[in-house]
């Protein structure tokens, strides 16, 4: 984490408190970006080109029957309603609807 001396939690003449900025990245640790099959249950990573897990979502590596259009270039455009976005953490799939409302530990 970085820190940003410009954040200060005093206005006096004392030494500035320094407080740490939150690295977005921390706050989806562990969340790798997925798509699932609503009717198969499988669930896919997003890979970039050379097979290295993506770090935001792309349809690019997706199986063709995933797939309801292409552009005229060749790739993906549009999935199949069956398909929805996601996020993989550990063995769990999350929706975006999850994450937008999560449930916590009780």
């Amino acid at each position: 984490m970085s820190l940003d001396p410009s954040l200060s939690s005093s206005t006096s003449s004392e030494p500035r408190a320094e407080v740490r900025r939150l690295d977005s990245s921390a706050l989806v640790s562990g969340f790798l970006p997925a798509f699932r099959h609503l009717e198969t249950g499988e669930i896919r990573l997003c890979r970039l080109e050379d097979g290295r897990i993506s770090r935001r979502h792309l349809l690019d590596s997706l199986p063709d029957d995933w797939i309801l259009e292409r552009d005229a270039g060749g790739r993906p455009a549009t999935l199949v309603s069956q398909v929805e976005p996601g996020f993989l953490r550990g063995i769990q799939f999350w929706t975006l609807q999850n994450l937008a409302n999560p449930r916590l530990d009780g």
